[in-house]
């Protein structure tokens, strides 16, 4: 199996996957599938990939089918060594027809099956419709259910528009059930966001990342991508980088909300998304906002899901209806900074604008982009550095009788094995999460004690759950001296966030 490239950062689990299915010697043409959202590296790891094996990567563009038929056909020929005017089709059908031929008797290098990566794959299919029932037709004569066994060959489709590309194999489309890997790349954690944008300190980490996000491109698209090691001069590089009218990032929320071809109407997605950018979170109460009832928008929520702009995050315990949240931080950053003070950036004041937009930022970007840290915290890296087994991982509100709204909890993860939604279910961990000033303290573990009693009350195994207490800016000190002392509690600050020191 080749090796990663030196030059490709991360993405070890989305190399492995694409190399095992281009190097698989399976008999038969097999398709995979592979999308995410733009600047996340997909073009630059597919590139590698094609590279390493002996494969012929192809950028579609938006063009006509002619002249996209003519650019494939000069890709295929300079791959397969003919003259540039050897090959010219009439139709997709001949040209891929063609490519497999051709694949088979060239075959792949150093023994590798012959491999196409179709990138930007919505392009063609916006030209010609009928293009995925070509590669059905072509799949079902040359694929592993042929008559008589057919030579490997292999294909790899890439899209950004999510939206296209995640339906290719759903339902009733012509793919379906013909896919032998489907991937989807997504930004990076937040952990190897801090490394790969070379941050030293975890405060500017964080800040960093509830504004910016994991995007990999992003690094490119900015003027200085040398993050100050101080977080208290991160306003004054993001002011110069991103709050600028001139800088490619002040547009960017726009420009991927175009990108997908099924956000057509975009003031109502716009709308919606700046919405729950504010922080609501019920579809309801988000649809009586633009004056519609919830079931009017229903395609709307879940074509902005499907496009990876919000999330949908469903009651670990009860059966209530979803939350949606924002998925992608610079889109909330857009609507809560950048659009509502245009005018003042645009004038030059975006200095001034970042410290006016000061109790937002921390309220509605900082606060629950740290929840969102917990739980990717509590799934990923407790169990190897807290010794914590957990489950299905979420968020919850436990009613309560003395608290008429209940408490709602940042982070609560099952029993190993436990299904969600389901009476008596165990829970293994209760954890708050905090991106304020304030230390948590002694008062915030009482309140985790007392929901701990009302699950246990309400018929939920919890007594041995463990209770967690995430922090900003650290814990007071009696409660580091009553944690020590107990092997229920686990204290969480940034440097155990991201690893630079154990939890406690």
């Amino acid at each position: 199996m080749p090796a990663k490239p030196a030059d490709v950062f991360d993405r070890d689990a989305e190399w492995r996957d694409l190399v095992e299915f281009a190097t698989s010697n399976r008999p038969g043409l097999r398709i995979a599938v592979v999308y995410g959202r733009r600047r996340q590296g997909k073009s630059y790891l597919l590139r590698r990939v094609a590279e390493s094996t002996g494969g012929l990567y192809h950028l579609a563009t938006e063009q006509t089918e002619t002249i996209a038929l003519e650019r494939f056909a000069r890709s295929l020929a300079s791959w397969a060594d003919l003259p540039k005017a050897a090959l010219t089709f009439r139709d997709w059908e001949q040209a891929l027809t063609t490519a497999v031929e051709l694949a088979v008797k060239r075959g792949g290098a150093e023994g590798f099956p012959p491999l196409f990566v179709l990138d930007e794959f919505p392009y063609l299919c916006r030209e010609t419709p009928g293009l995925p029932s070509i590669l059905q037709g072509l799949y079902d004569s040359v694929g592993p259910g042929a008559t008589t066994p057919q030579p490997p060959v292999r294909i790899i489709l890439c899209g950004s528009a999510i939206s296209v590309m995640s339906d290719l194999l759903s339902g009733t489309r012509a793919l379906r059930g013909r896919g032998s890997l489907e991937l989807c790349v997504k930004p990076f954690g937040y952990r190897d966001a801090r490394s790969y944008w070379e941050i030293e300190n975890p405060k500017t980490a964080f800040v960093h990342n509830a504004v910016v996000g994991g995007t990999p491109g992003y690094r490119e698209l900015v003027p200085d991508p040398v993050v100050p090691r101080s977080p208290d001069r991160f306003g004054e590089w993001l002011v110069g980088n991103i709050l600028r009218p001139t800088t490619p990032l002040f547009s960017e929320a726009d420009r991927i909300i175009h990108e997908d071809p099924r956000l057509r109407d975009t003031a109502v997605y716009g709308s919606l998304l700046a919405i729950i950018s504010a922080g609501e979170s019920a579809p309801s109460k988000i649809a009586g906002l633009l004056g519609r009832p919830s079931s009017a928008l229903t395609h709307q929520f879940r074509t902005l899901e499907s496009a990876g702009f919000v999330n949908y995050r469903q009651d670990i315990l009860r059966e209530r209806r979803p939350t949606i949240t924002i998925a992608d931080p610079i889109v909330r950053l857009h609507h809560l900074v950048i659009e509502p003070y245009l005018a003042d950036l645009e004038a030059g004041l975006a200095g001034e604008v970042w410290q006016e937009a000061g109790h937002t930022v921390a309220s509605k970007i900082l606060g629950p982009h740290f929840e969102a840290m917990a739980v990717e915290w509590t799934t990923r890296h407790a169990r190897a550095e807290a010794g914590l087994r957990v489950g299905i991982t979420g968020q919850t509100t436990v009613p309560c009788r003395e608290h008429r709204i209940g408490h709602e909890i940042d982070v609560l993860s099952l029993r190993r094995g436990d299904r969600p939604r389901t009476a008596g279910s165990a829970v293994a961990f209760l954890g708050e999460a905090k991106a304020r000033d304030r230390r948590p303290g002694t008062d915030q573990l009482r309140r985790l004690e007392h929901v701990r009693e009302i699950l246990t009350r309400n018929g939920h195994d919890a007594t041995g759950a463990v209770l967690g207490l995430f922090s900003t800016t650290g814990f007071t000190d009696d409660l580091v001296a009553e944690a020590a002392g107990r092997s229920d509690v686990l204290l969480v600050g940034l440097d155990q966030l991201y690893g630079i020191e154990p939890a406690r």
